[in-house]
Parts: C-alpha cells; sequence; structure tokens
C-alpha cells in the first residue's frame, strides 16, 4: 500500500462534522448562574471555614 492510498483511507475514514445548533441571539444568564451554583457554594463554604480556623 502507497502512502498515498493510505492517505486517502485515513482521509475517507473522516466525516465532516457540522454543528447543527446555531447562536439563539439569547443571554442564558440564569442556565450559567445554576450551572456555577454549586461551585460557589463549595467555594463559600471553604472560605467560612479557613476563617473559622483563624
Amino acid at each position: 500500500m502507497t502512502h498515498m492510498e493510505i492517505k486517502a483511507l485515513e482521509h475517507a475514514g473522516r466525516t465532516s462534522m457540522v454543528w447543527t445548533e446555531g447562536y439563539d441571539g439569547e443571554s442564558h444568564y440564569g442556565a450559567v448562574l445554576k450551572a456555577l451554583a454549586p461551585a460557589l457554594f463549595i467555594l463559600v463554604v471553604a472560605t467560612a471555614l479557613m476563617l473559622a480556623i483563624l
């Protein structure tokens, strides 16, 4: 098998992925805050514990 045949087979195995969902033009601040809430809660608890140790 030649180098060109190997390259052609590698290229044929790849599919072109297309992003099907488009940007809807809205800001999703509520969803972002909901996703960050657990991390913020952990940071607040860790800060409170560190201040309590002092």
